[in-house]
């Protein structure tokens, strides 16, 4: 007999649903205190149905934070794949991250408040693959030591900027646009002074001295 209320779902629509949900409690950051009976509950299943998909907690909460990883770096790649200068190249990576971030605000939240463990090492991926997709739109393969250390501060400036928006949505993301470029700019220009590549991937940006 099935009770009243439950829906039965296909399989991969099913595993979808428990990604969906347990994505949504990873957002809230503190992934230890979530329990399966949490999950379970949540999804309005049995906690042997969830262990029938997954066998631990901690393996459905790493493939749900992988699968927005995931979902977040297509939007990167697919805005490198436009093409252009670096400028525009740029411009547009800038664009398709606050569009994600908008669009996908959970999943996007997961990723980086849900650190721990395994998870620590998605965000950081992601992280490493974002500043990656940079030095490739400016021509710099690999880009110096110097410019890696300045794109990884930039990124957890970005990071908490985003968080931050999340969190006020009155902020207009115009605002968000000018923070992030304008804190960009000073970023690679102040490394550009040590690296004589960057400078140059750099000149449509800055302009002469």
């Amino acid at each position: 007999m099935v009770t009243r209320g439950k829906r039965r779902l296909k399989p991969e629509a099913r595993r979808e649903q428990l990604l969906d949900v347990a994505l949504a409690l990873a957002a809230g950051g503190d992934v230890a205190a979530v329990s399966v009976e949490d999950l379970a509950a949540a999804a309005g299943v049995s906690e042997g149905l969830l262990y029938h998909y997954f066998p631990t907690k901690q393996a459905l909460v790493e493939a749900a934070v992988r699968r927005a990883a995931d979902e977040f770096l297509d939007t990167l790649y697919a805005a490198r794949d436009v093409g252009g200068d670096p400028v525009e190249q740029l411009a547009a990576g800038f664009e398709a991250y606050l569009d994600h971030v908008e669009a996908q605000p959970v999943g996007w939240r997961a990723i980086f408040l849900a650190r721990t463990g395994e998870l620590a090492a998605v965000a950081a991926d992601l992280e490493r693959r974002s500043s990656a997709l940079v030095a490739d739109a400016l021509g710099l393969d690999p880009p110096s030591a110097e410019l890696t250390v300045a794109l990884a501060g930039w990124n957890a400036l970005e990071r908490e900027v985003c968080l931050g928006w999340l969190d006020h949505p009155e902020v207009p993301r115009a605002a968000i646009e000018e923070i992030l470029m304008a804190s960009f700019l000073a970023t690679v220009s102040a490394v550009a002074h040590h690296d004589p590549a960057l400078a140059a991937a750099l000149a449509p940006f800055l302009g002469p001295d």
